[in-house]
């Protein structure tokens, strides 16, 4: 019998959900109040760096303002608190390994996918990264 495939967009949304249970509040913000709901941000997007997809360290819990700010530095410029400046105080050894793994390739096949919702549902985050880590060696 033939399983259905499992719609990445169901995997991006247990990965989400599991980033916002992490964090509870907006992470990365500048001097400004926040407003919308929180939403989960990528430091390296999606698209660009699809190894890094479902890898919890290149996810952190942004209000919508500032989500929506860090996606258009462009139009803000110095009224940005830099993400990658965040990262660098908080998080430098995993900005490190994320620049080593992003050029590196994973198939989300099914099972992976399967794992990769299994582990979010649980909260088990530090054993998505890891499991993560192990698929892109």
């Amino acid at each position: 019998m033939r399983r259905h495939k499992i719609p990445i967009e169901k995997v991006q949304t247990a990965f989400n959900n599991a980033i916002k249970r992490r964090d509870c509040r907006c992470m990365i913000k500048d001097y400004e109040p926040c407003y919308g709901q929180l939403e989960c941000s990528h430091f390296f997007t999606v698209g660009s760096n699809p190894a890094l997809r479902f890898y919890p360290p290149n996810a952190y819990t942004q209000c919508s303002k500032h989500h929506w700010k860090h996606h258009n530095v462009w139009k803000y410029g110095d009224n940005l608190i830099s993400y990658q400046g965040w990262l660098e105080e908080h998080h430098k050894q995993d900005l490190e390994k994320m620049e080593v793994l992003r050029h590196r390739y994973i198939k989300y096949d099914d099972d992976l996918k399967a794992e990769i919702i299994r582990l979010c549902n649980a909260d088990k985050l530090d054993e998505l990264q890891k499991l993560i880590e192990e698929k892109l060696q």
